[in-house]
């Protein structure tokens, strides 16, 4: 047993640089494609957690006809629930030069900025009141209201937000005639019929102040419903200038002298009457009358996931349900409920349906990468820890001979692998969770963010470092198998040199007999082992593949304003992950390969060779064949390309940057010859005793 333990314990020294590699290529690799998932995870838990707690209206129905009558919405409460019913009004306009057109009629406005403008309209006193889309960050102006005219209007606007800036006044005007039509009107002590009212209005209103409705979550982006005349693409909408906010049941109160024309029905005949009214008259516009909105809360809903499938198909039902509803208690009960209302989900919201869109964008590009990274950090774990077999051979010949059983053996490799594997698994976790929360906070350059949410999701992480965690001990076992069926005579002796044979560069004369004798025998070595050369150049072009779509999504971001800024973190987030990965790969590779040599460098050592020459010797095995990954890699980088540009919906190959094709190889060359001269001082202080006394 004694013995048993000091081999385990000599063999954690002898291999710790390759115990280290193993923990940071799973460190790596596994905190990526965690960090990817629990964001998009995040992304989800948090927005559902803030549809619940702000009470998000699920469906909304816009009259587009004009405004919805009582039994609409009695119906629509009795069905629902009162509380789960919400009836209100929005407008909508473009105003230019401080002009608009509202309702077929013309409204000159003050310090109301040009643009689309938004009006919304809610029975109530103030937004404490409003039971739905709960407003938060609701700041409430301390000012001295008594300066304002007599008959304004308190209105609130939506948060101060690149989009909607602050505005240096706070008292707004508005001017119109207002024309309206009479059956029977009485003016001047008689009666009129067919009467036509025209006033001049000017009404004052007051900023009161501003507040955050949920619904608006984008700061930058948030569109109107009116389609941009100046595009083709009927789904390019006009973005907002301002949202402004009335509550109570007045849009209009103000007095006006207006001019009236009629018929007046005197003594069996008829005489038309134009005339203007000298005492001052009340004009009014009750919001009621713009009652064009229901907001509606589904019922039994808290078991729903936001935009789950089961929440999707009960708003579904829920719909078909309204339609009911609306069509039953119609005018003349078989009306066509949709020609006269729309019926908006949250998938029709901008904010909410952008910020669910980015999170599926990056759980895709997380499905597409995490294969590569996970296929890289296999094939190098499981070299590592094969070729570490190969190299204990006759610590395992001992063993045997001592009366271990195969089993026991094995055992010990298989927790070499586990402790390293575990160790850069329980980083990679909180490398993950960092990683997400950073993913998830850069989304403040777009959105007000809802409350990160407190749901642990390990889904991602579970599914890489399980993988990686089997495959790593499998492939150990198995190895392990292989070498203890062998008898320990065998395994004591130095495996048997592969037979020479001509490489494929030899068949080509022209190529070949212009090669220096170092070079010869350094394409002999590097073709020789064919495997371990097929290991290490599909690792660098993988890896060098990553690195190529981490620029191309980064360059798509930056140089030709795709995707946004949150992107831009997610890419730079990618390419610094393949970075690291590119280097640990090749680091790890060429350390192998020098551990595995050291009786072959020493032989050189005595045979005369300068340090640079030995260090020499290897490094040109390792520049040419990382340099043929690297080439390969541009290709299998192109592809990757593709398969993220269809995922983001955004970006060609085409619109890749030319800098973008010379700069990953070059990164890649870098990564290269930082790794040579950090392995320089390996190469150069072998012991060349130690090495040499190697069994023959």
């Amino acid at each position: 047993m004694r013995t048993y333990l000091k081999t385990f314990g000599r063999m954690f020294r002898k291999h710790a640089t390759r115990l280290v590699s193993v923990i940071l290529m799973v460190l790596v690799s596994v905190g990526f494609t965690a960090g990817i998932g629990m964001a998009t995870d995040k992304i989800g838990d948090s927005l559902s957690d803030y549809y619940h707690a702000e009470n998000i209206s699920d469906l909304i129905l816009m009259n587009t006809e004009g405004a919805f009558r009582e039994e609409d919405i009695d119906a629509l409460s009795e069905s629902c629930g009162a509380d789960n019913v919400l009836a209100g009004g929005m407008l909508e306009f473009e105003v230019t030069d401080g002009k608009a057109v509202i309702n077929d009629t013309e409204v000159t406005f003050t310090n109301v900025p040009d643009g689309m403008i938004r009006v919304y309209l809610f029975p109530c006193d103030g937004p404490e009141d409003v039971g739905q889309n709960l407003f938060t960050e609701v700041e409430t102006y301390n000012y001295d209201t008594s300066s304002a005219p007599e008959g304004a209007i308190t209105v609130y606007k939506e948060r101060a937000t690149v989009q909607f800036s602050d505005p240096e006044e706070r008292t707004f005007t508005l001017s119109a005639t207002v024309t309206q039509h009479y059956d029977e009107y009485e003016a001047g002590g008689v009666t009129l019929t067919d009467a036509t009212i025209t006033a001049p209005v000017e009404q004052t209103y007051v900023l009161g102040g501003t507040l955050l409705n949920p619904l608006h979550m984008a700061v930058r982006d948030d569109p109107s419903y009116a389609d941009d005349p100046a595009s083709d693409d009927e789904e390019d909408m006009l973005p907002l200038s301002a949202i402004y906010y009335v509550f109570g049941d007045t849009l209009i109160d103000t007095l006006s002298s207006p001019h009236v024309t009629g018929t007046l029905e005197m003594f069996g005949s008829s005489q038309q009457i134009d005339m203007d009214i000298e005492e001052e008259q009340s004009v009014q516009v009750p919001a009621s009358e713009l009652r064009n909105q229901i907001y509606i809360t589904l019922p039994e809903r808290a078991d729903y996931t936001l935009f789950s499938a089961g929440y999707d198909d009960y708003v579904d039902a829920q719909t078909n349900a309204v339609h009911e509803i609306l069509t039953r208690d119609s005018e003349g009960g078989d009306a066509d409920t949709e020609a006269f209302y729309e019926v908006l989900t949250l998938h029709e919201n901008f904010s909410f349906e952008s910020f669910r869109e980015y999170g599926n964008k990056i759980a895709g590009i997380g499905y597409v990468l995490m294969a590569v990274f996970l296929f890289v950090t296999i094939l190098v774990v499981l070299s590592t820890m094969t070729r570490l077999l190969d190299e204990e051979r006759g610590q395992i010949a001992c063993l045997l001979t001592l009366g271990y059983s195969p089993a026991r053996i094995i055992v010990k490799y298989l927790l070499f692998a586990l402790i390293g594997t575990l160790i850069g698994g329980a980083g990679s976790y909180f490398a993950g969770l960092g990683l997400s929360r950073i993913i998830y906070n850069n989304f403040e350059w777009n959105y007000t963010l809802p409350p990160y949410s407190a749901h642990v999701s390990m889904t991602f992480y579970l599914i890489t470092f399980a993988v990686i965690l089997i495959a790593t001990l499998a492939a150990t076992a198995i190895a392990g198998i292989k070498l203890t069926r062998q008898e320990p005579a065998d395994l004591l002796r130095p495996k048997t040199p592969k037979a020479g044979k001509k490489v494929f560069l030899e068949r080509i004369p022209l190529i070949w007999n212009h090669l220096s004798f170092k070079y010869k025998s350094t394409m002999r070595n590097v073709l020789r082992f064919f495997m371990r050369f097929l290991m290490t150049v599909v690792s660098v072009a993988l890896s060098t593949a990553l690195v190529l779509a981490g620029l191309a999504v980064l360059d798509c971001c930056l140089f030709q304003d795709i995707g946004g800024t949150s992107m831009i973190t997610i890419s730079v987030i990618i390419l610094v992950f393949a970075a690291l990965l590119n280097f640990v790969v090749t680091y790890t590779l060429t350390n192998i390969n020098i551990s595995e040599r050291e009786r072959e460098l020493a032989t050189l050592m005595v045979l005369g060779y300068y340090d640079g020459e030995v260090a020499g010797y290897i490094y040109r095995e390792i520049y040419i064949t990382s340099g043929i990954g690297i080439l390969f890699g541009i290709p299998l980088g192109c592809l990757l390309c593709l398969f993220v540009f269809q995922v983001m919906g955004f970006g060609s190959i085409p619109g890749i940057s030319w800098f973008v094709w010379v700069l990953a190889p070059i990164l890649s060359v870098i990564f290269t010859i930082l790794v040579t001269l950090i392995l320089r001082h390996k190469i150069v202080s072998i012991d060349m005793n130690e090495s040499l006394k190697a069994i023959e």
